[in-house]
């Protein structure tokens, strides 16, 4: 994902849950390469590649595909098979579905894949600073070698190191992933965690004073931004909440009430100028929806 400059503000209502899960699926599927043809470029700290946790697949295809226009092609079979979703003929994400988790509190998530030069030092290096590690790292074939972490606050993400190298950095088409954002209790905490393993400069941003708010830049490009969760009493949760590109944000939310979905946030003018908006899919799933300006260099 190749985000823009700008900070992005709004309330993310979420949960998390453990997804010790997530990934047989890719242990067995003959999952396309990250890069066609290869690049053998690497862009440490860029999130290279998202999947979605579901408990409906046909369910997701359904809404993804009426949102997006997105199209699927399924790999494997049973228990290890695996949907590639694609944008105009590339892949923008992978959906893997699984039986709900007894007692968990959300039973659907996105999780994005960070590009790291040495898979099994980063999950070293997040367990030893409190994280843990979902899912050990391994070999997917034609892949490349991939771990599922959570962050000291809990929140789950992924770490890759591509055997054909990262996508290079271009504006995200309509329907394809724009932006990360992370939510946290200490995000001067977080942003020091974050900072080391993807070897990201920290830009702190007072736009939401006093809420510390920072910037993940890395390869001169703004890969993500962190934002405090306000103290006292609420909802909120650590966790992170990723941006597709729409051309607008207001049909796009019709369109995804139209199948299913329920908003979390809705467009605000006097956030980013009403071209925000958070949605959870049929099963749950949080994702953003946001405008963004290639000319103008911001939100039309």
């Amino acid at each position: 994902m190749r985000g823009p400059k700008r900070p992005i503000r709004f309330a993310l209502i979420t949960t998390l849950a453990v997804l010790a899960a997530t990934a047989p699926g890719l242990r067995a599927a003959e999952v396309p390469a990250l890069t066609e043809p290869p690049t053998g470029v690497y862009l440490r700290g860029k999130l290279v590649w998202i999947d979605l946790i579901t408990a409906d697949l046909p369910a997701a295809r359904r809404f993804y595909g009426g949102l997006f226009g997105w199209t699927f092609a399924e790999l494997g079979e049973g228990r290890s098979a695996y949907t590639v979703a694609y944008q105009a003929g590339v892949p923008v994400g992978g959906l893997v579905q699984r039986k709900p988790l007894k007692g968990a509190v959300r039973q659907a998530r996105w999780v994005a894949f960070m590009s790291v030069p040495d898979v099994k030092a980063a999950v070293q290096s997040v367990a030893g600073k409190g994280g843990q590690v979902l899912i050990p790292p391994r070999q997917v074939r034609a892949r490349g070698e991939i771990a599922v972490v959570a962050d000291p606050d809990g929140a789950p993400f992924g770490l890759i190191n591509s055997s054909s190298g990262d996508p290079a950095d271009a504006l995200p088409v309509e329907g394809d992933w724009i932006w990360a954002l992370y939510q946290s209790p200490d995000a001067a905490s977080a942003a020091a965690f974050y900072q080391d393993l993807g070897g990201y400069e920290v830009v702190p941003d007072e736009r939401l004073a006093p809420l510390p708010h920072f910037l993940l830049v890395a390869g001169g490009y703004a890969r993500a931004s962190l934002v405090e969760i306000p103290p006292g009493p609420t909802a909120l949760r650590p966790d992170w909440l990723y941006f597709a590109r729409v051309r607008s944000v207001a049909e796009s939310l019709a369109r995804a009430r139209e199948l299913g979905a329920a908003v979390i946030v809705a467009p605000d003018p006097a956030v980013e100028d009403g071209r925000l908006a958070v949605i959870k899919d049929p099963s749950g799933a949080p994702l953003g929806l946001m405008e963004w300006d290639e000319a103008a260099g911001e939100e039309q």
